[in-house]
């Protein structure tokens, strides 16, 4: 795309800014609904099938995307996609019943899918190669933020009433504020793609294995290491800590690796992040004990395995362009609902197997395995 900086500048801001605020909305919807439907008496496999609905939806949709993107344009399909998400907020506070829930966050994870594939595309798209890990580095950071921030707003406005859900439904509307009135180009993502979603996995099996780990540990460790601290004698509150220091070690190292991304060779960057990810892993078990350490290890894990993402998606715009990018963030989203319907599963039933150490145990073995695969994969292609 022939674009000046400044609108460069633009073009990815505007998409930055869209996607950080459905993480903060997403955020928010999924401590407001495990926690209305506790209150509510279901079980906690209810609350996990409701749940399981978005990360379903994007795993089933993904690879439809490309389609829709080439037929109606990136900016179309990120408003429509943002404002559905947030007449779907509403929608659930006026059915207020768990089975009618069930589609709805179904068809928020195909609204989500659309935001995250096409804004993705986008700012690979618009960003240009010499400065492209730090600016993946800046909306990894956004993405985080905008998570971590969704929880804080029912410290605010609560989980009674209207106000959460208009909270919700409001960020999704301010998200869509700036594709409407901000004068940013619409790329256009020429050419057909040479290969299928399904195809990306023969096609770059590196990146895929990265996104894999990093889906697998991202929901592994939301879902079940607080569960794993407190099973390892930790009191509730130190053990939503061990969370805490893994986001942490995200958000501060970003932009560091990022910097990192645009000076050295990244393959070899991504290489080095699995090793690191792998040894961290190893140093759970033995460290979870002791109040300072485990914070140390937990945010050099987290700072670790974010950065895959972080690199892994610098890649995928240094190596596709046009539909083929589409096509390939459209396997990122398949492949991350394939990890977050699978890494909760894998490790609870670990846990469950060996309890305590379940959780450190396959968060190794995965973490090695990845580590092995890469530098398997690259010896390969340099004989």
């Amino acid at each position: 795309m022939n674009l000046s900086p400044a609108e460069r500048r633009a073009g990815i801001t505007v998409a930055i800014f869209c996607i950080a605020a459905a993480a903060l909305a997403f955020g928010l919807t999924l401590p407001l609904l495990g926690l209305l439907m506790e209150r509510d008496g279901w079980s906690r496999s209810a609350i996990g099938l409701s749940s399981a609905m978005a990360p379903l939806a994007i795993l089933m949709v993904s690879q439809f995307m490309p389609r829709l993107v080439a037929r109606f344009g990136a900016k179309r399909v990120i408003l429509i996609a943002a404002l559905s998400d947030a007449v779907l907020l509403i929608l659930l506070k006026i059915t207020d019943d768990y089975y009618l829930w069930l589609p709805i966050r179904f068809l928020m994870g195909i609204a989500i899918s659309a935001l995250f594939v096409t804004s993705e595309s986008w700012i690979n798209e618009v960003t240009e190669n010499h400065n492209r890990g730090r600016v993946m580095a800046i909306y990894n950071i956004m993405l985080s933020a905008g998570f971590a921030s969704g929880p804080l707003i029912l410290v605010v406005v609560g989980i009674e009433g209207w106000a959460p859900f208009a909270a919700g439904a409001i960020v999704m509307m301010l998200a869509s504020l700036p594709m409407i009135f901000a004068k940013v180009a619409d790329p256009p993502f020429e050419g057909t793609a040479s290969f299928s979603v399904w195809r990306y996995f023969l096609v770059a099996p590196t990146l895929a294995g990265a996104m894999l780990l990093f889906a697998i540990v991202e929901n592994g460790s939301t879902s079940l290491l607080a569960v794993y601290g407190v099973r390892n004698g930790l009191p509730e509150g130190e053990a939503v800590t061990l969370i805490s220091a893994v986001v942490f070690g995200g958000m501060v190292m970003a932009l560091p690796v990022g910097w990192l991304a645009d000076r050295m060779d990244r393959i070899r960057l991504l290489v080095m992040l699995a090793f690191m990810t792998t040894a961290m892993a190893i140093l759970i078990p033995w460290t979870i004990a002791d109040p300072v350490w485990r914070l140390v290890v937990l945010f050099a894990w987290g700072a670790a395995a974010s950065s895959i993402y972080t690199v892994a998606m610098a890649l995928q715009g240094e190596r596709f362009k046009g539909a083929d990018l589409v096509t390939a963030n459209a396997a990122f989203g398949t492949i991350y609902g394939i990890g977050s319907l699978a890494g909760p599963l894998v490790i609870g039933g670990a846990m469950d197997y060996d309890d305590p150490h379940g959780f450190a145990w396959t968060i190794i073995i995965i973490c090695a395995g990845f580590l092995v695969f890469t530098v398997i994969r690259q010896s390969m292609k340099r004989g």
